[in-house]
């Protein structure tokens, strides 16, 4: 069944004059009741006080100051004497904070709540209404019950700016803080730049400014809820354009709501964006944007609204039960889709056409292929303003009726896959609609088979159109009946059950709920008086609970927030997570406790929050991510000394390096342990045919032939990678004699760029002999190099030497070597062991003297010894895997 999220009341069935009379004069440590909107500065306010302004029309333009300390149970109210009695017509601002002094904090700015005013008119301001005062945020704030109708620009303003090309920036509502609230508001008649709502970021990230600590990672938890936005006008049709037929300045910045920033994408937002209705949103093409993590989109109707539902950065949205109503207007969408980890079900998409312009972003369902990393952590300011790849989506249950280009393919921001799974979703035509394409297209005739291969498509359904490309994962069912419900539709027949928006009891809001649990109750949807509207404020029912950032392979205990308004349960879904607290009735503090990760792979788990049944059955799921264990903790460093006298770990030859410089760049300076030295070599050739020459190479002699399980290496910080390949050998060092194990695909392994941490690579190799070959810098797509220089700073081997040393001959159970000294010709070597058959003597410098190989029939096996003259030689016997090494004497 559709969940309705809001269909709990925190105050049953009272009016908002009971409320406030009854209610809150039980709790009240005082009632101010003032009629100059000014006046409200005058005091910060405590815990349970409440503000009336008295009913009236107020012509101030200056700026209200609401200040003051609330707590949970007894909040501060700022409210008209009525709901719906204040007019103002002058414009004035509003500030809902706190207050320091001195660096002391003198009120917290939490638990604020406005309510019941109505702005008619008047001019607006860059923020017009904001939850802060300075650097002290509302928490835990609320704006509702309130109207803004029509604020607009002075005509000297607007003439200066259009003057300029651009267009004068107001946002209306500007959230800052944590979990504050907008609901039951209505907002109409934009006529400027800037969002309505609008989730501001950087103090969230970056608190004392972006030199200080990140704290992206908690969690920000806004709601905004059963709001009516109406009539965004679209600015360059009411402006018109610059001179070159370019759109005036600040006209894209025009988002009915947007969460978050693209320079602060990485914050871990959590902001619930649901049952809100928007009607002529038309500001610009981003109805809502979506740009940080974790926000949810629900139940949200859009009618005759000319943009889309778009998720531009920020991972792990989820968009559910949503319905866009097109009604045909061109220029009408549903979701656009860049970034990672979305969940996009259960919405319903009707007549929506863009055909006339922006036809690439406002479509059905819209595919971007852009290249720029994805899903940006949390504890990461490398963010870029770019498209962010499309990866790990779910696109599944969705109902497309009568809406042009059902799903597309945009390669205009770059051609990278996005990944996921498309799934039972339904897509229907009505004969002969207007609207009709085919099921997939895209901004090429290539766009699918450039973009949309790498998805995974199963179960989906259509009729009425052609598919337009070939896909295994759709079906075309003929039989499919469209049954009107009221505006929409009900879908029967063969192959329907279980495709497709499950809908339950959850309807599109239409304009005769304005008034009535939809925006502010005392105006309708054309913004007229009423006087018989639903002012109950129904709360939604939460579980709020804070993130963590990715944590180290340690063990250790962490504490977890939980805010909510309802009981819940709590598991780990993961043995090596544990939680101390396992339900609450409300808030609590959970600490929960991981072990030591003793692999080198980072693991993810998860803690799920489930609501006490009865109510919303409201589901949250906190994710730990535990970084592995550092590799190089794992494995045994094998060039731990200066590679000059202690180390056995040399250079045993290179084919060039760049000793005209001052200081020299040599190849022995990547053993040395200094990160200021490198090793640097050009290679000016290039094969013909191949794109990368022929390289330039340093050959390391490792002392002895071990089992490598870790190569690393780095560079100097560049933009372009830099290309390389890593050879083995465990017999000599001739160019025939190497393997080559790195990269295991493709031609070149690259590093990382603008960095000069190490590339490491896990191997399981035996080598005595490890070659690394650099062929310069590439550019990113790797095919084309950009610098015929390699720099290599530093290069670390790790592993187990294959050969047991001279005393550790012993330790191959029945290995002997006799008689020693050896006076009369002949070595007789016994082992238990009888792989151990390969035998080489060497002499005292390392040159090979004598190979012979053992019988594996006898245990005793003799070798003849005649040739060696009188002197010490080393006995080696190897099965191939271990080695092991006997000093011996000969003598005449």
């Amino acid at each position: 069944m559709k969940k309705n999220y809001f269909k709990s009341k925190f105050f049953e069935h009272l009016t908002m004059a009971i409320f406030f009379f009854s209610a809150f004069s039980s709790y009240s440590q005082t009632t101010y009741n003032i009629d100059d909107p000014e006046d409200l500065r005058n005091v910060i306010y405590s815990p349970g006080d409440v503000i009336i302004l008295k009913n009236g029309t107020y012509t101030t333009d200056e700026r209200m100051i609401f200040l003051g300390s609330g707590t949970k149970e007894n909040p501060v109210t700022f409210r008209a004497e009525t709901p719906g009695g204040v007019i103002f017509t002058g414009g004035p601002r509003l500030t809902v904070g706190g207050e320091s002094e001195n660096n002391v904090k003198v009120a917290t700015g939490e638990y604020l709540v406005v309510d019941g005013f109505h702005w008619k008119g008047g001019y607006g301001a860059s923020n017009f209404i904001e939850f802060r005062n300075g650097q002290d945020f509302a928490h835990h704030s609320t704006i509702q019950n309130c109207v803004i109708d029509g604020l607009g620009v002075e005509a000297s303003e607007l003439a200066e700016d259009l003057a300029d090309e651009q267009i004068t920036k107001h946002r209306w509502i500007v959230l800052y803080g944590t979990y504050n609230t907008v609901i039951n508001c209505s907002f109409m008649n934009k006529v400027t730049a800037g969002a309505i709502v609008l989730g501001e970021y950087s103090y969230n990230a970056f608190p004392d400014g972006d030199d200080g600590a990140n704290n992206s990672c908690a969690e920000v938890g806004h709601t905004i809820s059963k709001n009516y936005f109406y009539n965004f006008e679209k600015l360059t049709e009411k402006y018109g354009t610059k001179a070159n037929g370019d759109a005036l300045s600040n006209s894209g910045d025009s988002e009915t709501i947007r969460i978050g920033t693209s320079s602060y994408q990485m914050v871990n937002s959590n902001v619930t964006v649901s049952n809100n209705y928007f009607v002529q949103a038309d500001g610009e093409n981003e109805i809502i944007t979506n740009k940080s993590k974790g926000n949810s989109y629900l139940n949200n109707t859009f009618r005759r609204s000319r943009g889309s539902l778009v998720l531009r950065h920020g991972s792990n949205a989820t968009v559910e039960g949503n319905f866009f109503i097109g009604e045909n207007v061109d220029g009408t969408g549903g979701i656009r889709i860049t970034d990672s980890g979305h969940s996009i079900t259960n919405n319903y998409i009707q007549d929506c056409i863009t055909v006339l312009s922006n036809a690439k972003w406002n479509n059905g369902i819209t595919f971007i292929g852009g290249s720029e990393d994805a899903d940006v952590a949390c504890t990461s300011d490398d963010v870029s303003n770019g498209y962010q790849q499309t990866e790990n989506i779910t696109v599944s249950r969705n109902t497309i009726v009568n809406t042009n280009a059902p799903l597309f393919y945009n390669t205009d921001k770059g051609s990278t896959d996005p990944t996921g799974v498309i799934s039972d979703n339904l897509i229907y035509f009505q004969d002969s609609n207007a609207n009709l394409t085919p099921v997939i297209s895209g901004d090429t005739e290539t766009a699918y088979n450039n973009l949309g291969t790498a998805l995974t498509y199963t179960g989906n359904v259509f009729t009425g159109s052609t598919l337009g490309a070939t896909n295994t994962g759709f079906s075309e069912e003929s039989g499919i009946t469209a049954t009107a419900d009221g505006e929409i539709f009900t879908f029967t027949g063969t192959g329907v059950a279980n495709k497709g928006a499950d809908l339950g009891s959850n309807t599109p809001i239409t304009d005769a709920m304005v008034g009535y649990g939809i925006g502010a109750c005392f105006t309708d949807y054309t913004g007229a008086s009423i006087i018989d509207g639903n002012c109950v404020i129904e709360i939604s029912e939460s579980i709020n609970v804070s993130g963590l950032s990715p944590l180290s392979s340690e063990a250790g205990s962490y504490d977890i927030t939980v805010t909510a308004n309802v009981g819940w349960t709590a598991v780990s879904n993961n043995d090596w997570i544990t939680i101390n607290v396992d339900s609450s009735t409300g808030d609590a503090t959970v600490s929960l406790t991981v072990t030591k990760n003793e692999s080198a792979d980072s693991r993810t788990g998860t803690v799920t929050f489930t609501q006490v049944a009865g109510g919303d059955d409201i589901i949250k799921t906190l994710t730990i991510t535990q970084e592995g264990a550092d590799l190089t903790s794992l494995f045994t460093l094998i060039n731990t000394g200066t590679g000059l006298d202690t180390d056995k770990v040399t250079v045993h030859s290179f084919s060039k390096q760049n000793d005209s410089k001052s200081p020299p760049e040599l190849a022995i300076h990547s053993l040395d342990k200094d990160l200021d030295t490198e090793w640097t070599a050009d290679d000016g050739s290039i094969i013909s045919g191949d794109f990368k020459g022929d390289g330039e190479y340093v050959i390391y002699d490792l002392g002895d032939e071990y089992d490598l399980d870790l190569i690393r290496f780095n560079t100097t910080s560049k933009s372009d990678a830099f290309g390389v390949q890593i050879w083995v050998s465990t017999t000599g060092t001739d160019a025939a004699d190497f393997t080559r194990i790195l990269p295991t695909t493709g031609d070149l392994l690259f590093s990382a760029t603008n960095t000069t941490d190490f590339n490491q690579y896990e191997v399981d190799e035996d080598a005595l002999y490890v070659k690394l070959i650099g062929f310069g810098r590439f550019n990113a797509d790797g095919d084309s190099r950009e610098s015929a220089w390699t720099a290599i700073t530093e290069i670390e081997f790790y592993g187990e030497s294959t050969a047991l040393s001279v005393n550790d001959f012993s330790a191959i159970e029945g290995l002997n070597v006799y008689p020693n000294p050896v006076n009369n010709k002949v070595l007789f070597i016994k082992r238990t062991a009888t792989d151990f058959n390969a035998v080489n003597i060497y002499s005292l410098l390392g040159q090979k003297i004598l190979e012979a190989k053992l019988s594996s029939d006898n245990q005793t096996n003799k070798i003849d010894v005649s040739s060696l003259e009188s002197g010490v030689y080393f006995v080696e016997i190897s099965n191939g895997k271990q080695k092991a090494i006997k000093k011996i004497i000969v003598t005449e």
